[in-house]
């Protein structure tokens, strides 16, 4: 006589718990897109009223600064490229895993977009 084992499932978290976990990181990345949304209006008003500004003086055309869009742009992308990418690495996981990774992704998200919030003044040196 040979005993069959039953297969052993990984019960899949509850659904509510998840979905809880995405709106909460979901509205904290949301955030931190819009601040970079206006760091990209306040940074590109400066520079263009400093520029406005030298061309009425005898600053002339060497003073002037161009804005780093590459560096405003890639702030904004930031947020939602690691929203995503947490979401779909824990697209099948326990509720445990996905509260850690939702986590370290907000963190890593903070970290380099805090930087370039830092960063893109400094490129500027009014």
């Amino acid at each position: 006589m040979t005993a069959t084992t039953p297969a052993v499932r990984r019960t899949p978290s509850p659904l509510v718990a998840r979905i809880v976990v995405w709106v909460v990181f979901g509205a904290l990345f949301a955030y931190m897109t819009v601040q970079s949304v206006g760091n990209l209006v306040t940074v590109s008003q400066s520079v263009s009223a400093f520029n406005t500004f030298l061309e009425t003086t005898s600053g002339g055309s060497s003073l002037q600064r161009s804005t780093p869009w590459g560096w405003l742009v890639l702030d904004i992308a930031i947020a939602p490229v690691a929203f995503v990418v947490a979401l779909w690495v824990t697209r099948r996981s326990r509720l445990a895993v996905t509260v850690g990774v939702f986590l370290v992704a907000f963190a890593a998200a903070g970290a380099l977009w805090l930087d370039l919030q830092l960063f893109v003044p400094r490129l500027l040196d009014f």
